[in-house]
C-alpha cells in the first residue's frame, strides 16, 4: 500500500493527505472521547491522553489514543503529523488521496519522523499552534534553542533571538512553549547574569510575556521544584542596577506572581521588604509599577480573586512549595507600605518627576487600596501633610465632577473625591 502514496510526494510537496476509514459530517463528534481529562506531560507541557479531533488539523503525538475516522495530513516541512475529524464526500479519496486501512495508515504514521513540536492542552481541549507558515515555527524553535545554550552564542545571536521570540510570547501556544522549566531556568540565568544589560531586559520581557494571562504557563514554570522561578526573579530584581532591565525584571514577577503559590513563595523569600527598599530609590517609572504590584496582588480582592480563579487549577496541585500565600506575613509587610506611599505622593523628596498627574493617580489608589484593607491600623495612619493635601485636592473650586472628566488630566482629583471618606472616616457619599 504505501507504494500508492509515492505519485502524490510529487504532486503535493507540502502534505501528506491520509484517512483512517471514513466518517460523514452528520455523525457526532467521538463524544465518548471528547470528555476525557486524562492528560500526558512531558518536561512541563501537556495534552489529553486521547487525541481531541475538531474540524481543523491538530498535531498528533505518537504516545496520544486515536479515534476511527479521522483526516490525518504529514507535513514535509516541519514533520507534523496532524488530524481532524473526517468529513466523508461518498468516494474512497479526498482530493485525489488515497485512503489506506486504520493498520497500515497507523504504520505509516508511526514511522521515524523528525521531532515533532508538543500541542499543549487547555480546560477547553487541545490549544492548536497559531496561524503562521512553517518556516516562522523553524524560526521560534531556533531561537528557543539559542536560549538553551547561549554561552556558545554571541550577544548579538542572543539578542536577536530573544528579539523574535517577544511577540509569540504572547500567544498562548508559544507562552506555554517557552515556560517549559528548561527555556524559563535559561532565561532566568540570563536575567541574572548576562553582561549586556539590553540582554537582561529583553529575557525578562520574554518570561514576563510568556506568563501573561497565561495560567497554563505559570503552571508549567513553577513545575520544576529546582527552577526557583521568584526566588530567583526576586535575587535578580534587588542585585539590577540598570533602570530599564529593572523594569522588566518586576515586569516578569508581576506576571509570575498570579497564584496562591507564587505570592506565597515571594512573601516567604521577603519579596515585600526588597520592593520597600527599591521604592524608596527607584525612579517614578518603578515607583509605579511597584505601587502598582502590590496593589493587584495583595491588595485588590478582585484582581487577586481572578487571576486566582484561572491558575489556581495548574498550580496549586504541586506540593513541592506551600500552596497558601501567609496572611499574618502579609500583614506585616503590606503595613510597611503606607509611609513610602505617602512620601511619593506627596513629593517629600522634591522630585519634578513625581509631579504629573498620571504618577501621583496611580501611587493614591494603591494608598487608598491599602487604607481600605487596613482602615483602623496605625501604621495606616494619615500624617497632618496628607490630610491637608487631600483637602486641596478635594476642593473643586466651584467647578463640577463631569468638567474635571472633560478637561482629562484630573484623575488625582477624580480618586481624592472618590476615597476622601477612606481617610477621614466620613462614609463614602453615594
Amino acid at each position: 500500500m504505501r507504494s500508492l502514496l509515492l505519485p502524490y510526494l510529487v504532486a503535493a510537496p507540502t502534505f501528506i493527505t491520509v484517512v483512517f476509514g471514513q466518517r460523514t459530517h452528520n455523525q457526532p463528534k467521538h463524544a465518548s472521547y471528547q470528555d476525557s481529562l486524562d492528560l500526558i506531560c512531558h518536561s512541563g507541557t501537556c495534552y489529553p491522553k486521547v487525541f481531541q479531533p475538531t474540524h481543523e488539523f491538530q498535531v498528533v503525538h505518537d504516545d496520544q489514543e486515536l479515534p476511527p475516522g479521522l483526516h490525518y495530513r504529514l507535513n514535509l516541512e516541519t514533520g507534523l503529523k496532524e488530524a481532524k475529524i473526517n468529513v466523508d464526500d461518498g468516494s474512497d479519496a479526498i482530493n485525489g488521496v488515497v485512503v489506506l486501512p486504520p493498520d497500515q495508515g497507523a504504520e505509516l504514521l508511526s514511522s521515524n519522523d523528525p521531532p515533532e513540536q508538543q500541542v499543549p492542552s487547555s480546560d477547553d481541549g487541545a490549544i492548536k499552534p497559531p496561524l503562521s507558515a512553517p518556516g516562522d515555527r523553524v524560526a521560534i524553535s531556533e531561537s528557543l534553542e539559542v536560549i538553551l545554550d547561549p554561552s556558545s552564542r554571541s550577544t548579538s545571536d542572543i539578542a536577536v533571538a530573544l528579539l523574535s521570540l517577544e511577540d509569540p510570547a504572547h500567544e498562548i501556544y508559544w507562552g506555554l512553549q517557552i515556560s517549559a522549566p528548561r527555556y524559563v531556568a535559561s532565561l532566568l540565568r540570563l536575567i541574572r547574569s548576562a553582561p549586556d544589560s539590553s540582554i537582561r531586559s529583553s529575557s525578562a520581557l520574554v518570561l514576563g510575556s510568556a506568563l501573561s494571562n497565561n495560567p497554563r504557563a505559570l503552571a508549567s514554570a513553577t513545575s520544576d521544584p529546582h527552577v526557583p522561578l521568584i526566588r530567583s526573579l526576586l535575587s535578580s530584581l534587588e542585585t539590577e542596577k540598570d533602570a530599564h532591565a529593572r523594569a522588566r525584571t518586576l515586569y516578569a514577577l508581576n506576571k509570575a506572581a498570579k497564584s496562591p503559590l507564587t505570592r506565597s513563595e515571594f512573601l516567604i523569600g521577603g519579596g515585600m521588604r526588597i520592593l520597600q527598599d527599591l521604592f524608596t530609590q527607584g525612579n517614578p517609572e518603578f515607583m509605579v509599577k511597584t505601587a502598582t504590584f502590590v496593589e493587584d496582588n495583595f491588595l485588590n480582592d478582585d484582581m487577586r480573586a481572578e487571576s486566582e480563579l484561572k491558575a489556581e487549577a495548574g498550580v496549586k496541585k504541586q506540593h513541592n512549595v506551600p500552596n497558601r500565600y501567609r496572611p499574618y506575613r502579609a500583614l506585616n509587610d503590606e503595613r510597611n507600605f503606607y509611609q513610602p506611599l505617602e512620601d511619593a505622593l506627596l513629593n517629600r523628596s522634591n522630585q519634578k518627576d513625581l509631579e504629573n498627574d498620571d504618577f501621583k493617580s496611580k501611587i493614591f489608589s494603591a494608598l487608598s487600596a491599602l487604607k481600605r484593607k487596613y482602615p483602623g491600623d496605625e501604621a495606616c495612619t494619615p500624617s497632618l501633610d496628607f490630610l491637608t493635601w487631600l483637602e486641596g485636592q478635594v476642593d473643586l473650586k466651584g467647578k463640577a465632577l463631569v468638567e474635571l472628566e472633560e478637561e482629562g488630566g484630573q484623575l488625582t482629583i477624580l480618586l481624592a473625591v472618590e476615597h476622601r471618606w477612606l481617610f477621614v472616616g466620613s462614609p463614602k457619599e453615594e
